[in-house]
């Protein structure tokens, strides 16, 4: 009976997301100005940094949670994870977080942000 039940608040996050798909642009938060602006690349890349800070102490608190045996293995696994979700912020997030939409949904633009 509880697994049945659990579906509901997926379907509706589904649902939710499908229909924010069709949304109208709105086009107040869009920028007039079409360059990036400074202001918002430096929050971006201080609050990057200030999540990247937090893996060491993340890999702590996961390593004081194991036995002695397994602290180093899983220490690195949290290093590992800052390593691989870096390089998705590269190729994609700046794009995601800077970039165009069409018609109201987010695109990644292949061009150059200099």
């Amino acid at each position: 009976m509880t697994k049945k039940l659990a579906i509901v608040p997926f379907l509706l996050l589904v649902l939710i997301t499908i229909l924010s798909l069709f949304m109208g642009h709105n086009p107040v938060a869009s920028p007039t100005d079409p360059n990036v602006d400074t202001g918002d690349t430096a929050w971006m890349l201080t609050s990057a940094a200030l999540v990247l800070i937090m893996t060491p102490g993340l890999a702590f608190f996961y390593g004081g949670m194991v036995k002695k045996k397994n602290v180093i293995s899983t220490m690195l696994q949290s290093f590992i994870c800052m390593a691989i979700v870096s390089i998705i912020w590269v190729v994609f997030g700046f794009g995601l977080a800077f970039g165009d939409d069409i018609g109201g949904l987010l695109v990644i633009h292949q061009h150059s942000y200099s």
